[in-house]
């Protein structure tokens, strides 16, 4: 089953006609549900405007708390003390000759254990989908009738409910939908901080194809094996929803759910990593994604970054387990591309290797993927980026020590990224575009980012911002190694560099770096999803994800240190941070904020030469 949670601007759009229907956005009657939760209801929830999706059975139920305009009243039960509440506990698992006998199951597949010691003819398993709901059509009827004859004193000794107020709609407004003839009767149920934290994920984190592997977890049902992963993957769903949620509501209890949450989610994916069937399945390499992303959101201290890049680790491990095959299904290969990019990314920060088999495999399979296109672009610069993250590896470890041969490298390096920004398919180019009126006019707004400068890009898709970030980041990095190598051979006494040639070379360097830097700045607005408006607060925009959030710290990081503590990139970044770290929920951010702080950034040395100071002894230099 797939469920998400959507902001709805309008009021109910599913509601009772003729007190035993419930009609749906598309003029189809469909019967009234009640729905089950997994977890108890619990007073005074957080529900503000959502709308739960279940798409499978095309019902839409929507909460809108707000005050009353128009229309009548509607009521619904704000917890289990509700007399109207339907609160059923979790639904049995079992199979129905043991829920008849009203015995403990043990849930055996094909057939339970108990039904086969006692040699009864086991009648097999409920579909886990038909439990959670409930046809109360006829019961909904009879309850809308009665309450019709209710004097207003009855009303004034029921249970504390929530107050609703539906509009005056008609055929007009709304073609296909019939005005009501009775009070609406709405499904009864509580939102769960869980069941909440697990919908903000599935509707957030979208780059990485996470709702479909729920859907398709839960369609295909589950075994004895397979809910073991799939209770690893919700585990670390919740745990990250939930450390999102207690960041941004400020909540204490959430973190220390989340906490328990990721722990069991910890032990649950080990378990399943453990078994040869699982290690390999969807729903486990999903599992160590979010585990990953948990130290990212609830980090508070250093050791959580070294965390997270252990659990990359351990994404790329089981992404080459999983072989070839996972990139000839859509979902897979879009799976690959976004979860290897998070390796990299781990590679880059610890200086290590990017596995060999991961560059690869793509092009192993090319011929076979005829049924989607394979994006080349996100391709080639992965295979560039492996190669600078080798490079480094190589210094690491000493096997590359002379600076002019570590100069010599990078600096194909580079060329092979000028030539990738220099010839990039049609669907990855992007706008600049220029903000009309004072170009300082959003610099000082806390809550307004339409431009930086004046200027912000407009991409074609998220991906390819993306995408274009990850060159301007590994670029930056590639640059500044060849600055600081530069700076070995002057110090170390090579006396094969021409004065005039090493100043502007560093000053053009400088400029690269610089310019890319402005780049990641100018491609905030579009990620922030305000890119142009000039009075739109971020703070309002159903883009200000955190899944936007998380792909924007690393390139923000180099733009920061690239401008240096007082210069308008660092403080830019500063902003951009304290929105994602306070607003979006993720404490890497925060974090990030506390260490750059006081950077001063390693390019004012090259400003210095350029104004004329003797930075280097020109003994040094021919």
């Amino acid at each position: 089953m797939k469920a998400r949670w959507s902001k709805l601007d309008g009021y109910f759009n599913d509601h009772i006609v003729d007190g035993h229907q419930v009609q749906s956005e598309h003029g189809i009657a469909r019967p009234a549900f009640q729905m089950r939760l997994d977890q108890p209801h619990r007073t005074g929830a957080s529900l503000d405007s959502w709308r739960l999706v279940i798409p499978q059975y095309e019902l839409h139920l929507s909460i809108l708390l707000s005050e009353a305009q128009s229309g009548k009243d509607l009521h619904v039960g704000a917890a289990s003390t509700c007399g109207s509440s339907l609160v059923m506990g979790k639904p049995s698992g079992g199979c129905g000759t043991c829920r008849a006998r009203r015995v403990k199951c043990d849930e055996a597949r094909p057939v339970c254990g108990r039904c086969r010691k006692a040699r009864r003819t086991c009648s097999g398993y409920r579909d886990p989908h038909s439990v959670w709901f409930r046809d109360e059509s006829d019961a909904v009827a009879r309850r809308v009738k009665r309450s019709a004859t209710l004097d207003k004193e009855s009303s004034s000794t029921e249970p504390s409910v929530l107050t609703l107020a539906r509009r005056n709609t008609s055929q007009e407004v709304y073609p296909g939908h019939y005005p009501l003839r009775f009070p609406l009767a709405i499904v009864n149920f509580a939102l769960d901080h869980t069941f909440q934290a697990t919908c903000f994920f599935l509707n957030t984190y979208t780059w990485f194809n996470a709702s479909s592997t729920v859907e398709t977890s839960f369609k295909h049902g589950a075994g004895s094996t397979e809910s073991l992963g799939q209770k690893a993957m919700m585990a670390s769903i919740a745990s990250v929803g939930l450390a999102n949620l207690a960041s941004m509501q400020r909540s204490s209890s959430m973190r220390l759910s989340a906490r328990r949450e990721y722990t069991k989610a910890l032990q649950l994916t080990n378990s399943a990593l453990s078994d040869p069937e699982l290690v390999t399945a969807d729903t486990t390499l999903t599992a160590i994604v979010c585990l990953s992303l948990f130290e990212i959101i609830a980090c508070q201290r250093n050791e959580s970054l070294q965390s997270w890049i252990e659990h990359s680790q351990g994404v790329a491990t089981v992404l080459e387990l999983r072989g070839r095959d996972q990139l000839r299904r859509e979902g897979g290969f879009w799976m690959f591309q976004a979860l290897r990019n998070e390796v990299l990314l781990g590679c880059l920060q610890k200086k290590t290797r990017l596995p060999s088999v991961l560059i690869d495999m793509p092009d192993q399979v090319a011929t076979d993927l005829t049924s989607y296109p394979l994006p080349t672009d996100g391709d080639r610069l992965v295979k560039v980026m492996a190669k600078f993250a080798g490079l480094q590896a190589d210094v690491r470890e000493g096997i590359l020590s002379d600076s002019s041969e570590i100069v010599k490298m990078a600096m194909a390096i580079d060329l092979e990224l000028e030539q990738f920004a220099g010839n990039v398919s049609a669907s990855f180019t992007y706008k600049v575009e220029t903000q009309s009126g004072s170009v300082s006019s959003c610099e000082y707004e806390e809550g307004n980012f339409c431009h930086y400068r004046g200027t912000y890009h407009i991409y074609q898709s998220v991906w390819s911002c993306n995408i274009w970030n990850n060159y301007r980041y590994i670029r930056i990095l590639v640059n500044n190694m060849i600055l600081t190598h530069l700076q070995s051979m002057v110090l170390g006494g090579h006396q094969v560099l021409d004065y005039g040639l090493f100043k502007a070379h560093c000053i053009r360097i400088r400029d690269l770096m610089r310019q890319l830097a402005t780049d990641i700045c100018c491609s905030v607005p579009f990620k922030f999803g305000v890119a142009g408006n000039e009075s739109k607060n971020v703070f309002d925009s159903p883009h200000t994800y955190a899944g936007t959030g998380f792909t924007m710290l690393l390139p923000l990081t180099m733009a920061a240190l690239v401008g240096g503590a007082s210069s308008p990139m660092h403080n830019w970044a500063m902003r951009c941070f304290h929105v994602i770290g306070r607003e979006m929920g993720i404490g890497t951010a925060l974090t990030i904020i506390t260490v750059l702080r006081e950077e001063q950034g390693g390019l004012h040395w090259i400003d210095a030469m350029e104004s004329g100071d003797n930075v280097w002894p020109r003994a040094m230099l021919q």
